[in-house]
């Protein structure tokens, strides 16, 4: 009788390779569990940069990266510092450790890609890195806690590419763990009472860049996948409605509107996405655009092309801007208007910006569907349209416009010229 165990056997001892599969799939995570993505070659291709650490790497995506090392020290003192106001240090590492071991398979698991660090390297990157960025939201929300000549807030940059680097995609560790550090370590040190929620501590490290007021700034108590959908969540409407949203419509740009009647006004709320149209005018939220926005935005239209269920809210916006500000002339307009403040370093032309934001993105549930569909059909009269629509299509560069002057001349003289033949032949008849 055939030994069953070596019958089962057989097929990996003749393909080894059907082992290593077979170990693939076994370490397969649920696909429902994915918070965290690596960035897509399809976006990467606009702008790569504005998806990669510039100093610090957080998490296991980036972790190795030679030019992020030189922050790793620093870490090492941040932790070293937080640990210190609990009552038992050891007691506060071998608790934490045990947390993050328990951890592991749900850890995982919110990875879209298999992570490839062994359990003591990852837990390691896990405490390492939440214990430096609940110190670093500490510092930053309590001046009197600063350590003195701390090399991280000699200067503003820092702390700016900081607050830029923590908000990747690709740079993000679950919430959940920093929530249980914050409850190991810093609930239980020397200042653990006189500290906010952890969602709101981390969110006071990143408020100056996300140029949001207060009636927005809130916390709504839901798990947070992690601190960038934190900030996601910032920047939503404080009502989602449905009913507006629908397919794609395109309109016109924002100097063919103002030519057919359209008037632009600076919208009185701070709500990026509260815009308007009513009594022939088209009422925006200013928003100011500075060296940060490029990657900020562009990493949260990633995590809603690439999250199941997340409102598209900011694909929305950015699609529809992208058709206002089709070119230079449009961003003038809309800079004139106070709708849009340039703060960027080296960018004049901010039209560029809005043209990359949503190459490579597909628009779906589109919010301003209604609006559009209500701009498109309120374009006042037919001679506006017209006017509107020949400046879009056939008079937007000078050689456009000397192409068209040229051709009218010529069929000027060519009317002319028949004229005169005629007019000719008459008199000599």
């Amino acid at each position: 009788m055939a030994n069953p165990v070596a019958a089962e056997d057989g097929p990996r001892r003749r393909y080894p390779w059907l082992s290593r599969i077979q170990q693939k799939i076994d370490n397969l995570s649920p696909v429902s569990n994915w918070s965290i993505w690596k960035v897509p070659n399809s976006l990467r291709t606009v702008n790569d940069d504005a998806y990669n650490p510039h100093i610090i790497s957080i998490g296991p995506l980036h972790r190795g990266d030679e030019k992020l090392q030189s922050m790793e020290v620093h870490k090492l003192y941040y932790m070293r510092s937080l640990l210190l106001r609990t009552p038992d240090v050891d007691e506060t590492l071998r608790s934490s450790a045990e947390a993050l071991e328990d951890f592991e398979d749900k850890v995982r698991a919110c990875y879209a890609e298999p992570i490839h660090w062994d359990s003591d390297h990852l837990d390691q990157i896990l405490l390492v890195d939440g214990c430096f960025m609940l110190e670093l939201f500490i510092r930053y929300s309590k001046v009197d806690l600063r350590v003195q000549d701390d090399p991280l807030f000699y200067s503003s940059w820092i702390i700016l590419a900081l607050q830029r680097d923590l908000a990747l995609l690709e740079n993000q560790i679950p919430f959940f763990v920093l929530e249980r550090l914050y409850l190991q370590v810093v609930e239980s040190s020397t200042i653990g009472q006189s500290l906010p929620s952890l969602p709101e501590l981390a969110l006071g490290f990143f408020k100056s860049v996300l140029y949001i007021n207060d009636e927005n700034f809130r916390i709504i108590r839901r798990p947070y996948p992690h601190l960038l959908d934190l900030i996601h969540n910032c920047y939503l409407p404080p009502a989602l409605s449905g009913s507006n949203i629908g397919e794609w419509v395109s309109t016109q740009p924002a100097t063919s509107l103002n030519a057919a009647g359209i008037v632009f006004r600076k919208g009185t709320t701070r709500n990026l996405f509260d815009l308007r149209f009513r009594n022939g005018a088209l009422e925006i939220p200013p928003l100011l655009i500075h060296d940060s926005t490029v990657s900020l935005f562009q990493n949260l239209i990633a995590y809603e092309q690439l999250s199941r269920g997340t409102a598209k809210y900011i694909t929305s916006y950015f699609a529809l801007m992208s058709r206002l500000v089709y070119d230079r002339r449009d961003a003038e307009l809309l800079e004139s208007k106070g709708i849009i403040k340039n703060d960027m370093s080296g960018w004049k032309d901010v039209s560029v910006l809005f043209n990359d934001m949503c190459k490579q993105v597909v628009v779906q549930d589109f919010f301003y569907a209604e609006l559009c569909q209500a701009l498109n059909s309120n374009l006042w009269t037919r001679p506006a349209v017209f006017r509107a629509t020949l400046m879009q299509t056939y008079l937007r560069s000078p050689w456009t416009i000397f192409s068209v002057w040229a051709v009218c001349l010529f069929l000027s003289l060519h009317v002319i010229q028949t004229v005169c033949i005629v007019l000719l032949y008459d008199h000599k008849h």
